[in-house]
């Protein structure tokens, strides 16, 4: 078969793939300490900038809520929060008849100190499965005022209402009025996303819909005074003045900044917009009285008052030495300048409800601990709610925690990535290190992270058998250190239906264009996908299977292979457009899934990403028995090993011993794991027994039938999910026992490879010649590196 020529208009996908690992597969972590100037470095962010005072916590646990609590207010000397309470069903529960009763609006307060606990509960009409609290104030006669969101689904159509509802200090119901007037015309699916109640009694409401961000502004009768439109708006507030702010977006081109807009009710148009520095702000809040600031800006790290006349932003506080794990939470200021902290997580499997009272203490105050910095880029959820629960219970030690993230700006979202490696390489940087495996590659391999093979050896509770031998194998760099560990991973590999494949008998690139030049023309758009193009197949093989063509710790290149040109002349023959119709702003034309494409004989191969039995059996659901091939490499096909984010302790460190202490919390059998496969085999065994173990319930005939973990939808299809079978759970045992490879971004490497086939793709340049001229430059790139 003759080489086919297809003319590309650019790599562009490539570009877009490359950028999307960049930044959603980046490491994280915090910190400051590994001595030297790195701890000055550290003492300087992590302070506040007032730093003289800080903002400790006193934790009041909150009677346990079965759900997510809508939010909270402060009003006198109390605070109050409110959720919507909603049956459980009980165990054995026969599903055709039981009837649960209608749900409860609770409103709940406390005293600042958690004493004298109160709350009230309000039956509400009607379903309200899907109701939610959007907003509440305590109006002058004592009322409880608030807005009501309620979806609805009979099974066939959906509706959604938008109610004000008052309600008596008891519970019963003064007045109640849907607010259908402000929901535009020819709306189908809508939702309020947050309220504010002003002073003069005008309501501001921001909803979201199928036509974008809307805010209203209700007079003090409900009467509609003004609205206005915008394709995304994530959070509003009021300023000191009294005017109207909402946290926006401006478009220049492909590229985007956050900026804070001003809503102008009185001539329908958005007013001056104000730029901000800082990157990720999660929510905007209305300045304490007496406060130098217009506003106040919340992220994921840090609480800012912000100047609108100046643009300046000043950090307040630091959440995590707040006590504040949560990155989403509610918020209000009691009358002597504390802050109310409602906390209602998702974690260990059980929603969790704290208040947190942070009162203003000077350092001078506090008690002396022992200071260890944790430092990365981007931290997620489970280090940050490990790093309260340890400076919670340690009376010797704390973490300080620094997310990089707070060094990116509007201009430039890399620069806080680029401190953190910036630090490492100079021999500084934190004590603890949370990061992507994948990115912190290159680092690595220059000795900056102690060996961690000798502390799990001498460790009393953990032993290296306790987690799979493959993913530590694949963990290690050459010369047997573990660097790096994280108690969690997930599987990349291709799968298809067992009867589609079964002429595969092996998987290297030579015998993955062979299957593609053996494929009918008519079959060849979407061989791999619908998703899967050249450019994304080449720059994801070149990361899974990359120690085919380089290796790193020797510094030499093998791109002038066969395999490399096999690698070549597969991504030549794939699309080079997503979908039939190509991308297109705001979505795809005629999408379809790819169990659909597959279980028709349109697709051959999709590349899937399993961290849990679900996720296989999104597969099988649907095909039947399935077999996952890996990717293609060199010498057969492979499955990838894509560990969580990980961490390891900072070679300077002055504290090794007890950053190891933190550290293993996260490898004992009782430690949590989120969203991937437990590194621990026991962990791991205990999640398929989980997943292969039926569920019954027992019909009005004593009939026990299995019930569903879950439906999913694919195109027009909703398949039921039940317990894995046998062949399944050992399919998934067998993928994770098996993986081998470990990914590896270089971003100079991806760049010099995306310039190169350009002419290659467009028929200008054979594979061989491609191959030689990027063998040259990537070996130059190397030698200088070393």
């Amino acid at each position: 078969m003759q080489k086919m020529t297809i003319k590309r208009k650019r790599i562009w996908t490539f570009g877009l793939f490359a950028a999307v690992f960049a930044l959603v597969l980046t490491f994280a972590a915090c910190g400051g300490g590994g001595g030297g100037a790195a701890a000055e470095v550290a003492a300087n962010v992590d302070n506040t900038v007032i730093a003289d005072y800080v903002y400790v916590p006193t934790f009041i646990d909150l009677p346990q809520v079965d759900g997510h609590i809508d939010g909270t207010f402060a009003h006198g000397d109390r605070v109050y929060y409110y959720f919507v309470e909603h049956d459980n069903p009980p165990e054995g529960v026969n599903w055709e008849t039981w009837v649960p009763d209608p749900p409860r609006i609770v409103v709940a307060s406390v005293a600042a100190d958690g004493s004298d606990p109160r709350q009230v509960v309000i039956p509400m009409d009607g379903d309200g499965s899907s109701a939610r609290v959007t907003g509440m104030r305590v109006t002058a006669g004592g009322n409880y005022a608030m807005i009501l969101m309620n979806h609805t689904w009979d099974g066939v159509t959906s509706g959604f209402s938008v109610i004000y509802a008052e309600y008596s200090p008891a519970g019963e119901l003064v007045f109640s009025e849907e607010l259908e007037h402000i929901v535009p015309q020819g709306t189908s699916w809508f939702h309020i996303e947050d309220t504010i109640f002003l002073e003069d009694g005008n309501i501001v409401l921001l909803g979201s819909g199928d036509r974008g961000s809307i805010v209203t502004l209700l007079g003090e009768d409900r009467s509609l005074r003004g609205q206005m439109e915008q394709d995304w708006i994530r959070s509003l507030t009021q300023t000191a003045d009294g005017r109207i702010l909402v946290l926006d977006m401006e478009f220049e081109g492909d590229t985007f900044r956050e900026v804070l807009r001003e809503v102008d009710f009185a001539t329908g148009d958005w007013g001056e917009s104000f730029s901000l520095s800082s990157v990720n702000i999660r929510n905007l809040y209305p300045a304490r009285s007496g406060d130098p600031f217009d506003l106040l800006l919340s992220d994921d790290n840090h609480l800012y008052g912000y100047n609108l006349e100046t643009g300046e932003q000043t950090r307040l506080l630091n959440w995590i030495e707040s006590g504040v794990a949560a990155s989403h939470f509610a918020m209000d200021f009691l009358a002597d300048g504390q802050f109310a902290i409602l906390v209602s997580d998702w974690r260990a499997d059980d929603w969790t409800s704290e208040l947190i009272v942070l009162n203003r203490t000077a350092r001078a105050d506090l008690p002396v601990r022992e200071i260890i910095t944790l430092g990365g880029f981007s931290l997620w959820g489970d280090v940050r709610n490990q790093v309260v629960a340890f400076n919670r219970a340690s009376q010797t030690h704390q973490i300080n925690v620094i997310d990089y993230m707070m060094y990116s700006t509007q201009d430039d979202w890399g620069a806080g990535q680029t401190r953190f490696l910036a630090e490492l390489a100079a021999g500084q940087g934190p004590d603890i290190i949370w990061g992507n495996h994948m990115m912190l590659a290159p680092l690595l391999e220059r000795g900056i992270l102690a060996d961690l093979n000798p502390y799990i050896a001498a460790d009393p509770e953990l032993n290296r058998s306790d987690f799979h031998p493959n993913i530590m194998d694949a963990l290690e760099t050459v010369d047997g250190s573990l660097p790096l560990i994280a108690n969690g991973f997930s599987i990349q590999t291709m799968v298809g239906m067992a009867e589609a494949v079964e002429h595969i008998q092996s998987w290297s690139l030579a015998d993955a264009l062979a299957v593609i030049e053996q494929t009918p023309d008519a079959e060849l758009e979407f061989i791999f996908g619908e998703w899967m193009t050249g450019e994304t197949f080449l720059a994801t093989m070149l990361m899974t299977a990359g120690d085919d063509f380089i290796d790193w710790a020797n510094g030499t290149v093998n791109l002038d292979s066969e395999a490399f040109i096999n690698l070549l002349e597969i991504s030549a023959r794939l699309p080079d457009q997503w979908g039939r119709e190509g991308m297109m702003r705001g979505g795809f034309h005629d999408f379809v899934s790819a169990q659909t494409r597959m279980r028709r004989g349109e697709q051959l191969l999709d590349m899937a990403y399993i961290w849990s039995a679900m996720d296989l059996q999104m597969y099988t659901g649907v095909l039947g028995e399935v077999r996952a091939l890996g990717v293609p490499t060199q010498n057969g096909g492979a499955h990838v090993i894509q560990p969580r984010d990980g961490m390891g302790i900072n070679i300077s460190s002055d504290h090794q011993d007890a950053a190891w202490g933190f550290i293993r919390r996260f490898l004992l059998a009782d430690a949590h794991v989120d969203w991937s496969f437990p590194l621990r085999i026991d962990r791991f065994e205990e999640m398929i027994e989980e997943a292969s173990t039926p569920i019954f319930w027992t019909d009005e005939d004593g009939n026990e039938i299995e019930q569903s973990r879950g439906g999913v939808g694919f195109d027009d299809l909703m398949i039921e999910l039940y317990a894995l079978s046998e062949d399944e759970a050992n399919l998934i045992r067998e993928i994770v026992s098996t993986a081998s490879l470990l990914a590896r971004f270089d971003e100079t490497v991806t760049e010099m490879i995306q310039e190169e086939v350009l002419p290659f793709f467009a028929g200008d340049r054979s594979a061989a010649d491609t191959a030689r001229i990027l063998q040259n430059r990537i070996q130059t790139y190397l030698n200088e590196r070393r």
